[in-house]
């Protein structure tokens, strides 16, 4: 990475922390939107990989329902990472011109579904035959571009999850995502020393900016925060569409 993208990548990861202190999610989402303009869409992965894993870390640890929730999630869980691995083993690692596409389709329908706040509920009875299906898409989402939001997240708030349990949930199923994304970036050597470095310390403004979004949420309408949000990401996700396809 050049210095200007380095810098650039680094205050990217500021305002991403700011914005998850603020509303619960999006760093690897809004990072990667951001970076992959400047950069290439691996360069992006790999800069995300070490502050999404502490701040997931952060996320999971917290609630008191840790090993219930791992119970529970461990059917989405295994196969999401299974597929993840196999997915930047056969196409990801060599970042496809097509993964953009699937990028700003992930933007487009994410932030679709939150402007328009559609809310799904999956029936009790489904949650176990579909969990494996939902792991299969969204590893495969993930190893192409970094963030398997999609379908990952609409599926985790259509469950019937205690409100105490939904932050916890989110925080363990995208930390066991974070690292099976970085155990493949190290294994495919798209995480080697130099990226390394510039993700570790990638971690400080991501903490940082998680600090500051907490602060902010105290005096700020998190709503019109979050609208805000959801409307930045839909213009990323089309103009990542428009850039490639005119």
């Amino acid at each position: 990475m050049a210095p200007q993208d380095i810098a650039f990548g680094l205050a990217v990861l500021l305002l991403a922390g700011t914005i998850k202190g603020l509303v619960g999610l999006g760093l690897p989402t809004i990072t990667i939107a951001l970076t992959s303009l400047a950069m290439p869409l691996t360069e992006a992965i790999a800069l995300v990989a070490l502050p999404t894993i502490f701040t997931n870390i952060w996320q999971a640890a917290v609630g008191g329902h840790f090993w219930a929730i791992v119970r529970r999630q461990w059917l989405l869980m295994l196969p999401l990472a299974v597929c993840l691995y196999l997915t930047m083993w056969l196409v990801g690692q060599k970042g496809p011109n097509w993964a953009f596409l699937v990028l700003g389709a992930v933007l487009v329908i994410y932030s679709g579904m939150g402007l328009l706040r559609i809310h799904p509920r999956l029936p009790p009875d489904l949650e176990r035959p579909v969990a494996p299906v939902i792991g299969v898409a969204s590893g495969f989402v993930a190893g192409l571009v970094g963030v398997p939001i999609i379908p990952l997240m609409p599926y985790l708030h259509a469950l019937d999850v205690k409100p105490s349990e939904i932050v916890q949930t989110l925080g363990i199923v995208l930390c066991a995502t974070s690292l099976t994304l970085t155990a493949s970036l190290l294994s495919f050597g798209l995480l080697d020393g130099p990226r390394a470095a510039v993700s570790a310390a990638a971690v400080l403004p991501a903490l940082g900016g998680m600090w500051l979004g907490q602060r902010i949420r105290k005096k700020l309408s998190v709503e019109q925060f979050r609208l805000a949000v959801f409307c930045a990401l839909m213009a990323m996700g089309l103009y990542t569409f428009a850039s490639r396809l005119l």
